[in-house]
């Protein structure tokens, strides 16, 4: 693949990544000041931060991919070794979705167990339908 026709890919990837990166730490920000001190809150918190974490692996990762590409001329192949991050980066951000969907479902049991059997129906749904929609874009 051409540098130029990956610079946009990588821009939008590193965009979204920091996105949801922030969204993740801010969801862990609420958690630790959640009244509730037991091992649900303590779990979500965890996964919130680890998704977090997962995120901005894909967004340093995409950013200085896009940095590369911008640098090549138009017609230039991207280097071999940038395109082999790819795939560990695109599992990287599979990991940090299923690390959010998963909080979120863990959210609703701090509250009461009805509202977390509903949370993590939902969350499951929702993590089937996120992989469902991102398997064909991410390589």
């Amino acid at each position: 693949m051409t540098a130029s026709s990956l610079i946009e890919y990588y821009r939008q990837f590193a965009f979204v990544s920091s996105v949801l990166a922030g969204f993740s730490f801010g969801f862990y920000g609420v958690l630790l000041s959640a009244s509730a001190q037991h091992r649900t809150t303590n779990l979500a918190a965890l996964l919130a931060v680890m998704a977090s974490v997962a995120f901005l692996l894909v967004t340093l990762g995409m950013t200085f991919a896009s940095a590369i590409a911008a640098n090549l001329p138009n017609a230039a192949k991207m280097p071999s070794s940038v395109l082999a991050q790819q795939t560990p980066l695109s599992f990287c951000f599979l990991f940090g979705i299923a690390l959010l969907f998963g909080a979120f479902g863990l959210g609703g049991w701090i509250r009461s167990r009805s509202l977390g059997i509903a949370t993590t129906a939902i969350a499951v749904l929702g993590l089937v339908g996120a992989i469902v929609v991102l398997i064909p874009y991410l390589h």
